[in-house]
């Protein structure tokens, strides 16, 4: 495909909206339609696009939509993404891309049946701060890869209403770390956690936990951390550092600008507030790169094989924060032989 790629969009959320106000930057994407289930937001992000609303057995049926951008709920992601295969479009999907790992293997297999491009939302793959020690890692530069520590804190919580059906942190949360993780490293074999509540002791009544700390064991050896929080006073806080026999790459954001105040008081400077200050690149570059990429009959990555594998690692995490047992990784939520 060389000629323009006609998107639409299904989900017009605040991630629909950022991913859309992208695409209609990049030259020959037009984005032609968008479907949401409330009826006002549709109408909004549509004017706003210059696209029409939708339904999605519409847009499914319509022969010149050649991809759908999906950022609908997590549990709708399987269903649309099935039925989105089958049409032939060309996908790219929030993470995850699915809520269980049954999910995740419908949606696998209606994509690669169909020979669809499927590309699922893990953005900090495309921050360029992360693919730079990717390539570096990649080149040998750190020698042998000794250990792993990821840090995710959010300035505050989402309402106690969407924690409750929010998989737990290590899933809703932690999946990027995880993802991040398997990037640099590849894959884990076992992981175990522990979490508690610091702040809302609602979360309690819930099973849920607000700090959890999950404890990760390579296939090659290296040892990781995952930390995950959801109230930070100072901002919205992403750290990855890899340890390796020759050194360590440490990424992390510490101001959205290079304004630095000094005064009286010392010396003063922003920090990122949320997760589109510090990764206003990344979902940039990957949702430009899922384009081209789709014009150009190219491969997407992470495909949705990958993407079940970050979710299987998550899902893991999750169980082993619940039960307060190491999981084996590798045989986690597979059919035995």
């Amino acid at each position: 495909m060389t000629e323009a790629l006609n998107v639409a969009m299904i989900g017009a959320g605040r991630m629909g909206r950022t991913h859309a106000g992208v695409l209609k930057t990049v030259d020959g994407v037009r984005i032609r339609a968008v479907v949401d289930s409330v009826a006002a937001n549709a109408q909004a992000v549509a004017d706003a696009l210059g696209a029409r609303v939708q339904e999605l057995d519409a847009v499914l049926d319509d022969p010149s939509i050649d991809a759908v951008l999906v950022t609908t709920p997590t549990p709708t992601h399987v269903d649309v993404v099935c039925r989105a295969a089958r049409a032939g479009k060309a996908i790219f999907v929030e993470k995850p891309l699915a809520d269980t790992l049954a999910g995740a293997e419908r949606a696998v297999r209606a994509v690669e049946e169909a020979g669809v491009a499927c590309q699922v939302g893990f953005h900090r793959r495309f921050d360029p701060g992360y693919q730079e020690a990717k390539r570096r890692i990649d080149a040998g530069e750190l020698g042998r890869l000794e250990s792993f520590r990821a840090v995710s804190r959010d300035p505050s919580p989402p309402p106690l209403a969407f924690l409750r059906t929010s998989g737990g942190l290590l899933l809703d949360m932690g999946i990027h770390d995880f993802d991040t993780a398997r990037f640099f490293f590849g894959e884990v074999i076992e992981v175990s956690a522990i979490g508690t509540v610091v702040r809302d002791e609602r979360l309690r009544e819930h099973g849920l936990h607000d700090l959890v700390l999950a404890m990760l064991r390579f296939e090659n050896g290296a040892l990781g951390t995952v930390e995950n929080a959801l109230n930070t006073a100072y901002g919205y806080e992403i750290v990855a550092d890899v340890l390796g026999e020759n050194g360590k790459f440490h990424l992390e954001k510490r101001r959205r600008s290079d304004l630095e105040i000094w005064d009286a008081g010392g010396v003063h400077h922003d920090y990122p507030a949320h997760f589109d200050d510090r990764f206003r690149e990344a979902y940039e570059r990957e949702i430009v790169t899922f384009a081209r990429h789709v014009r150009h009959g190219l491969p997407v990555a992470p495909d949705a094989r990958d993407a079940m594998e970050s979710l299987r690692l998550a899902l893991a995490a999750q169980r082993a924060l619940e039960t307060g047992t190491i999981v084996d990784v590798t045989s986690f939520g597979r059919e035995p032989a």
